[in-house]
């Protein structure tokens, strides 16, 4: 059950007014919500995108969901969509993915973890390369990250290298800042659950060629981490779940796809 205001609540699914849609899941976020919906909006005018911000948000109790109704008044191009029920990130997402009035989607944290500066160069892979996906990668050249602690740098780059095993075309396969062409959507049996939808996508979606971005990773400032152990459990079972998928019930073969890309490189 959700609810949908701004430009999709007069004007759905009309891709012809936008090139790309941003996807900013929420919750929670009444500190950063506005100077990123701002930042995101200076980025598209000067790179001149047409672009639509679509905030999808988990029913936040602190304001964020007002503070987002406050720019709809004055910005045609952002939407809201407040979920009541099965609250997380990849659901959000998922449901931010069939919402979007755009088929090129680029998915963003709104605690300014991930640089919307790098919006433009994602849309560039995905519309003039022909990616399906472009991942922002920690884990390649001129990627990092700061101001982390020891013991999530830690269990960071180990999802990461289990991740590779299932997916070595990605070297950052649960990377949240990462840009789809919705096609690869269509036929997938997605899963969403926890905090790695681009894994689920890799893994079970109609992809065939995927990029990635170097980045630096940074801290949030404002806020709080909504990282749980739960999380760590939730991926356990992703993992055996497109293990399944792929190898057990041969839905899909994403898995020896991309080891034969991985080996042709």
């Amino acid at each position: 059950m959700s609810d949908i205001f701004g430009y999709l609540s007069k004007t759905p699914n009309n891709s012809e007014d936008f090139d790309l849609t941003i996807l900013i899941p929420t919750f929670n976020e009444k500190e950063n919500i506005r100077q990123m919906i701002m930042a995101i909006a200076d980025i598209l005018v000067r790179a001149g995108i047409r672009g639509h911000i679509l905030v999808v948000d988990d029913n936040s109790c602190d304001g964020t969901i007002e503070e987002v109704k406050i720019l709809l008044n004055s910005m045609r191009n952002v939407s809201l969509l407040v979920r009541y029920e099965n609250h997380g990130l990849s659901p959000s997402l998922y449901e931010g993915f069939f919402a979007s009035p755009t088929q090129l989607v680029q998915c963003i944290d709104c605690d300014f973890s991930h640089p919307p500066e790098l919006i433009p160069a994602f849309l560039q892979r995905l519309r003039d390369d022909g990616n399906d996906i472009v991942i922002g990668s920690r884990y390649i050249p001129g990627g990092g990250s700061v101001n982390w602690p020891l013991s999530r740098r830690i269990l960071s780059f180990g999802a990461a290298i289990m991740g590779r095993l299932l997916i070595p075309v990605a070297s950052d396969s649960g990377s949240g800042f990462f840009a789809i062409n919705t096609r690869v959507l269509t036929g997938a049996d997605l899963t969403p659950r926890g905090f790695r939808m681009c894994f689920e996508i890799l893994g079970k979606g109609n992809w065939k060629k995927v990029s990635e971005i170097p980045f630096v990773f940074r801290n949030r400032d404002r806020g709080k981490s909504k990282l749980k152990p739960l999380i760590i459990l939730q991926y356990l079972i992703q993992t055996l779940s497109l293990l399944n998928y792929n190898l057990i019930l041969k839905k899909r073969s994403n898995i020896a796809y991309s080891w034969r890309l991985h080996f042709s490189r």
